[in-house]
Formats: C-alpha cells, sequence, structure tokens
C-alpha cells in the first residue's frame, strides 16, 4: 500500500511500481468515477494527480479477511503554485479488496465533497 502511494506521488506507472498490487481486471471507484483494468487506472492517476505535487500520508489500516481499509490524508499543491497554496486532502479512505491470488481486484478512493472543487476535479 505505501508503495503504491509512493507511486501516485512519483506519477511512476512503471512495471516495478507500486501499480503493481493491482489485478489487470481491477475496477476502480475514485469518488464518483468508476475506471476498470490496470491501464485506466493508471491514467486516471496521471491526468489527476499530473498538475499537483502530492504527499500521502497513512494513518490507520485495518484489516479484514482479504479487504483493507486505510485510513490517511494528502497534501497537494498545483505544479508552480508556492508552498503555502498547499491543502489537505483529508480524511481520505482506500478500500482494497485482494481476489485469490493476493491482487488488489476492487479498489474504492473517497474524500471530502468540497475536496473535489477545491482541487479542480469538480465544477
Amino acid at each position: 500500500m505505501l508503495s503504491l502511494f509512493e507511486a501516485i506521488d512519483t506519477l511512476d506507472t512503471s512495471e516495478s511500481s507500486g501499480f503493481q498490487i493491482f489485478a489487470d481486471d481491477v475496477v476502480m471507484q475514485f469518488g464518483p468515477q468508476t475506471v476498470r483494468g490496470i491501464e485506466a487506472v493508471k491514467q486516471i492517476f496521471l491526468t489527476l494527480d499530473g498538475p499537483f505535487i502530492t504527499k500521502h500520508v497513512v494513518h490507520k489500516v485495518f484489516q479484514f479477511d482479504r479487504a483493507f481499509m486505510m485510513q490517511g490524508g494528502a497534501t497537494l499543491r498545483k505544479k508552480g503554485e508556492p508552498k503555502k497554496a498547499s491543502f489537505s486532502a483529508a480524511p481520505l479512505f482506500n478500500l482494497f479488496w485482494l481476489n485469490e491470488t493476493g491482487l488488489v481486484s476492487r479498489y474504492v478512493v473517497d474524500f471530502p465533497p468540497d475536496l473535489a472543487k477545491q482541487s479542480g476535479l469538480a465544477g
């Protein structure tokens, strides 16, 4: 999980990055958006996080059988803006469901509704 957040923060979608935790046919729900397949998951993070300098933080992780829930946050700042322009995406919740081979087959990300507007993800 930590390697995934590092990969998102650095926009590293290579084969050896933290994205390797996902099954090829993963389904991700990111707020109101649903994407299917590992390449679509990578693309959504490149699109959403590309304009930002992002740092994810994990506060707590809970495991129930093959499901994991992460509570944490992220600090974001649009590239080219001063550090004082940073804003927090907290609380941030991530749910991971592992398939029988131990890869993430379902991934849900949710965050406070006002964050989408602040980050430019919603109108």
